[in-house]
């Protein structure tokens, strides 16, 4: 499956750059991770945690920096097992390219290449391609928010989870290098 978006956020294009190729802080903007572990400069794993239709999985996704031409383009490969839930695997390919349109205006492009196997794959494609667009549209909030200080667009039952996880944002210079989000994410 194929995901395109293009979207634009108001903040310098060198804000934008250094914001996407910190784990930790694009990790915070993804509503499913859970945790963010920096193994070296180009590896990181994360555990993410996925509910499409009835079926939910933990993944533990390893990630490698494919390419990182500063300030314009990001490649990450990104290859995932659940860890529980529902059997599955997935392996995406993702290339982020940022273009400056003015000195406060970014243009962010998103090309990602996805392949899921398991119980999730079995779902069809309407159902994950669905899924997978809220999930971009959340993080593409939560990105807003951090650059714009802005507050996010949430659905009305998910405001106090959006308040915590703003909170923890805001936290995040006391929090170790293994980032962990649990509590907005149990509720």
């Amino acid at each position: 499956m194929k995901i395109r978006e293009t979207f634009q956020i108001e903040s310098p294009h060198a804000s934008v750059w250094e914001f996407i190729v910190d784990p930790f802080k694009i990790g915070a903007c993804l509503p499913s991770v859970e945790s963010v572990q920096i193994v070296d400069d180009r590896h990181y794993k994360a555990i993410v945690k996925q509910k499409v239709g009835f079926i939910s999985a933990t993944f533990e996704i390893h990630t490698e920096v494919l390419e990182r031409t500063a300030p314009l383009r990001l490649v990450l490969s990104n290859k995932g097992k659940t860890i529980s839930g529902a059997d599955g695997r997935l392996h995406s390919k993702d290339t982020i390219t940022l273009k400056a349109l003015s000195d406060r205006l970014t243009e962010v492009n998103l090309e990602s290449e996805l392949i899921l196997g398991g119980k999730l794959a079995v779902l069809g494609a309407k159902m994950i391609e669905a899924k997978s667009k809220e999930i971009f549209t959340e993080a593409t909030n939560n990105l807003r928010a951090r650059l714009e200080g802005v507050e996010p667009a949430a659905a009305p039952a998910g405001k106090l989870r959006v308040l915590l996880r703003s909170l923890m944002l805001r936290l995040r210079g006391l929090l170790p290098k293994k980032w962990t989000e649990d509590a907005p994410n149990r509720g």
